[in-house]
């Protein structure tokens, strides 16, 4: 019965995932939501997760047969084992134009339903049940009290022959189904925000599950779910933990021995003062030592980055031809964040890459979402990937190029353990590039202000700017003291 903890399987890894593994045996759960948003094609994905000894049963008030087979085979599910119950009305039913005189059409029509259901079931013997929809059934009763009644009757009959079942019900303000939700075992939401399509499981009896929105899509594969990243535990000790080098000794000294391995680090300064070509260095540096790193490029094209490491001396075409690194160029509205927060992860789990460049911060937000989800989303994938032990350097942009000091304009600097800023100084009219590292959780670090050039080869790091005369760079009125 409901209260068993064997499981079935909705046919979608994720969705199962977001269950705690699936739905129960002998269990009904409501499926809601509007038109177009996929309750259909997450019926079809549930129904083809049957294991081939039954046949599973599709009951449906609306599509026939020929138009729901024609739909599943247009996203790659399988359905020829399924077996069709067609409750649409005929063509004869417009034709004949069929009226009752005496008695109230829901009591002539039930006996033949459920008739036709009884004899389906009795040949089939279906363990897996879905039901487009239950709303349906709602004109076929005389009230709500013998809809409810009819409808737990209907799941009753199901359940005590072995069926775990799905059944959905149309969304609307004229049509609420709040009955319904009382009386599923789990209900399941489908939806659309500003951001995007999401799933949301907001009751499921006997079992914990992810609370949500979890973003979906339905597109030409079914239906997608990319569940909500969760950061689990830190797997990686103190004395796990080597340091990322950018290979140019003077600056790793500066940063008190390079980077952690397993932080989030913030690279942040105006446009122009090298910070795509700090994080190359740490990318570069990696690929020498035999880890994998990953670039994810918002804004800046493939072959710029290629061209301008190369052009000094940062060699990322031999590693990304060898397999070392991974270049990916994010396109706007490829990807739903949730979506892109599962492809990293994937990248980490599965192909061992350890670090992660997301350039730019700026371009993540456009890219996915808005700011607050962006910011979300960001702290949830930063997070997840620095407790998997990979590593994260997060390129900001802020705007001004001198003046008072800011370290991000996002609001994201509590995220990072590291922050490195480049900034630029007014210096006789010419303007000078100067770098500091702000904070370092782990470890200690050089506290004074460098002034530094790019090119011929990488960057060039100067003194101390302090030693060089230059004060007040931080706040903008630098000046130079004999």
């Amino acid at each position: 019965m409901s209260g068993t903890s064997e499981r079935v399987s909705t046919g979608l890894e994720a969705l199962d995932h977001i269950l705690s593994g699936g739905l129960i045996k002998q269990s009904a759960y409501l499926v809601r939501g509007g038109p177009g948003q996929g309750k259909t094609t997450l019926g079809l994905h549930f129904l083809a997760a049957a294991d081939g000894q039954s046949s599973p049963l599709f009951i449906g008030f609306q599509e026939p047969e020929e138009q729901l087979r024609v739909n599943a085979e247009s996203v790659g599910i399988d359905i020829s084992n399924f077996r069709f119950l067609s409750l649409t009305p005929e063509e004869h039913f417009f034709t004949e134009q069929q009226s009752y005189d005496v008695f109230a059409a829901a009591d002539v029509e039930q006996e033949p339903l459920a008739k036709s259901v009884m004899e389906t079931v009795e040949r089939a013997i279906p363990t897996h049940v879905f039901v487009d929809s239950m709303t349906q059934l709602r004109f076929l009763s005389a009230d709500v009290y013998q809809y409810r009644k009819q409808v737990l009757s209907f799941l009753r009959y199901f359940r005590e022959r072995g069926a775990t079942i799905l059944f959905t019900s149309e969304l609307s303000a004229e049509l609420p189904d709040e009955d319904l939700q009382f009386i599923a075992d789990g209900v399941i939401t489908l939806d659309t925000a500003p951001n995007g399509s999401f799933l949301q499981v907001s009751k499921f009896r006997g079992s914990n599950f992810l609370r949500g929105p979890h973003q979906m899509r339905v597109g030409n594969r079914g239906l997608e779910i990319f569940p909500r990243p969760l950061p689990p535990k830190a797997n990686l000790g103190e004395d796990e933990r080597w340091r990322w080098s950018t290979g140019i000794e003077k600056l790793d000294k500066i940063l008190g021995g390079g980077l952690e391995a397993g932080t989030i680090s913030l690279i942040t300064g105006p446009s122009g003062t090298g910070k795509s070509t700090l994080a190359s260095l740490f990318v570069a540096q990696a690929a020498a030592q035999g880890r994998k790193a990953a670039i994810y490029l918002f804004e800046e094209e493939i072959d710029a980055l290629l061209h301008r490491a190369s052009s000094l001396s940062i060699d990322l075409k031999n590693p990304l031809r060898e397999g070392q690194i991974k270049l990916e160029q994010v396109e706007p509205l490829r990807y739903l964040t949730d979506e892109f927060a599962t492809l990293v992860s994937q990248e980490v789990e599965e192909e061992g890459v350890e670090l992660i460049v997301l350039d730019s911060i700026a371009g993540f937000e456009l890219t996915l979402g808005g700011d607050e989800e962006a910011k979300r989303a960001l702290h949830a994938l930063a997070k997840s990937l620095s407790r998997r032990g990979a590593s994260v350097l997060l390129v900001n942009e802020i705007e001004a190029l001198t003046g008072q000091f800011k370290i991000s304009g996002k609001g994201i600097s509590y995220l990072s353990d590291n922050v490195i800023f480049l900034r630029f100084m007014e210096i006789e009219g010419a303007l000078k590039k100067s770098l500091g590292v702000l904070k370092k959780r782990l470890s200690a670090f050089d506290t004074r202000m460098y002034s530094y050039e790019i090119g011929p080869t990488a960057l060039l790091i100067g003194d101390p700017v302090g030693k060089q005369g230059w004060q007040g760079v931080l706040d903008g009125q630098q000046a130079v003291h004999p």
